[in-house]
């Protein structure tokens, strides 16, 4: 028998057999408690889960998986494809390059400079007012853009400039730009306050601090973070077009719209080998000298610029300048107000269902898919399967890799689409097809930190009898149980944005309700609609951040941006401006 390691000394110590049960009734309660709050959240949501049984629904299921069985592989629908590839791909650029240039500049004026203990002179009240007045409008900028998913604001311009990927690019420079530029000042923020001190000490002005004190200690940060956005806009660029933005999702909305699924699964293919060949293509670029990368980035954005034609004229024209002021006007609707609650309602209920169910399905695939954990490397006398186990690890281990990585490239609209067919219109749908993505998505971040866990405490339990299982339970899992719980609520915030998207194509939530506006141009309800989805998306980001840092209180845990290999992960806290940025 092995030598019995030492035992963690950060691991909570139990002193007698009575405290340890009742610790595991109290966590056993809780989750019982979890459980019942997403069946209670479930059945208030109206979702009958015997449509999935449904003769009709399983028979258009039928007839979409007949289409993979026959897709069109026609030379004419294969040259669409391409170019509607490439389409997406140059959204994902030049809306990126767009989001940088606009977080950049509202980060410039949103960031709070250090103040000097001692200043050689001090500027005048007016000047001091004037730089709070600006600092809060760019904050309210920031929180406005990215309150609003992409397809929103892609539906909008859509109305506005026409049908074309300009508005795609719009709309991700819109919510990307706020993304990126509440991250870009926090980081601001966060630095180093001595140069920038013996800077303004010196009498520099505030561009002078930006560029020599606080853009040398940022940059790497910054250019990280712009990457791993144009990786995750690339993909939003290819369901934009389900509301005629261009790109892959127009195909996707044709083909189901005229019931041409043999045309849905190539696209659907498409898709599907488009996002996989980017995750390994910046896999690869995260690897390489960041002047290549940035190369690549260049010469693209010049070529989006040329191929796609965007017309910023038409932002500026009459009919554009007509519709901005009528949707400033909020006439107060007590009717449509109780009908907004309504879906509000709705769209917490469906994320907070999806999320727990997602949850549940990736707590089981995760430690398949771990590396140490689905090989038992973790411990020092690793278990040696014999017989047909010998086969049936690896294959469970593959297999739960597969499914991960086939539900976490498909995204939520697609599959919303695809439900909408199966099952009907309706809360079903959008909860199904949140909670499918989220499979793949908490299975990656869940499988990364189960790898982080520590191997003492597992190997203490293995050297006094106890069993895989119950080193996995006992050793690993109260490690981690923080960091899980904690990145679970993060994809519950992540989900009420992604409830709104499900929305447009009929999946239920607040999205239903902002589709009918735009569609009749309700304007005066679209911006009820839009001021409540910014109150409700401030408000699930201040209580989530908050309980979130109670949940990691003394874990000194960093939680890795989601979909970035562990060497791109940035040296910052996971913040609500990262939340719907997740591929």
């Amino acid at each position: 028998m092995p030598p019995r390691p030492a035992w963690n000394s950060s691991m909570p110590a139990v002193t007698s057999v009575s405290d340890a049960r009742r610790q595991a009734r109290w966590r056993f309660a809780g989750w019982l408690a979890i459980a019942l709050s997403g069946l209670l959240c479930l059945s208030l949501t109206g979702a009958d889960l015997r449509r999935l049984l449904d003769a009709d629904g399983l028979r258009n299921a039928g007839e979409i998986l007949s289409g993979f069985a026959h897709p069109d592989l026609s030379a004419d629908f294969l040259a669409r494809v391409l170019d509607l590839s490439v389409e997406s791909l140059l959204i994902g650029i030049l809306g990126t390059v767009l989001a940088a240039l606009l977080g950049t500049v509202l980060a410039f004026f949103a960031t709070r400079v250090p103040e000097l203990d001692d200043p050689p002179r001090g500027p005048p009240a007016w000047a001091r007012t004037g730089l709070a007045a600006t600092r809060s409008a760019a904050r309210v900028l920031l929180g406005v853009g990215r309150s609003v998913p992409e397809i929103v604001w892609a539906y909008l311009f859509v109305q506005l400039l026409g049908l074309g990927p300009g508005a795609a690019v719009l709309a991700i420079g819109l919510t990307v730009g706020g993304n990126i530029g509440k991250l870009f000042a926090e980081l601001a923020e966060a630095v180093d306050p001595r140069p920038v001190q013996a800077l303004r000490a010196a009498g520099a002005s505030r561009w002078a601090l930006f560029l020599h004190a606080v853009l040398p200690q940022v940059g790497r940060q910054w250019t990280g973070y712009a990457l791993f956005c144009l990786e995750c806009n690339i993909r939003i660029g290819t369901i934009l077009g389900v509301v005629g933005a261009g790109g892959l999702g127009s195909e996707i909305a044709l083909s189901l719209r005229y019931f041409q699924y043999d045309k849905l699964a190539t696209t659907l293919l498409a898709v599907l080998a488009f996002v996989v060949a980017l995750e390994l293509l910046s896999n690869r670029l995260r690897r390489a000298a960041i002047g290549w990368t940035l190369g690549l980035s260049a010469a693209g954005t010049l070529w989006a610029w040329v191929r796609l034609d965007v017309p910023w004229a038409d932002l500026f024209s009459g009919a554009g300048l007509a519709l901005m002021p009528r949707m400033d006007t909020l006439a107060i609707d007590l009717a449509f107000l109780k009908t907004a609650a309504g879906q509000i309602g709705d769209t917490l209920l469906m994320a907070w269902v999806a999320t727990l169910l997602s949850a549940a399905l990736a707590f089981v695939l995760a430690p398949l898919g771990a590396a140490r954990l689905s090989t038992g490397s973790y411990l020092p006398d690793p278990p040696r399967p014999r017989g047909i186990g010998r086969w049936l690890r690896p294959l469970a281990a593959a297999l739960s890799r597969v499914v991960q990585q086939l539900t976490r490239v498909m995204p939520e609209l697609t599959l919303a689409l695809v439900f909408v067919v199966w099952v009907g219109g309706g809360p079903l749908a959008g909860i199904l097809a949140i909670a499918v993505h989220n499979i793949g998505v908490m299975g990656r971040l869940f499988a990364d930190v189960l790898e982080e866990a520590e191997p003492g405490p597992p190997a203490a339990l293995q050297s006094l009898g106890a069993g895989t299982l119950a080193t996995f339970l006992f050793g690993v899992l109260p490690q981690v149980q923080a960091r899980l719980a904690a990145l679970t609520l993060y994809r519950f915030e992540v989900n009420v944005r992604a409830t709104a998207m499900v929305g447009f194509v009929g999946a239920g939530g607040i999205g239903d309700a902002l589709n009918t506006a735009i569609s009749l141009f309700h304007l005066h309800d679209l911006g009820v609609l839009l001021l409540t989805m910014l109150l409700l998306v401030a408000a699930v980001d201040a209580l989530g951040d908050r309980v979130r840092a109670r949940i990691l209180r003394g874990d000194g845990t960093r939680l890795p941006l989601p979909g970035c290999a562990p060497e791109a992960h940035l040296p910052v806290p996971l913040s609500s401006s990262t939340r719907s940025l997740t591929p």
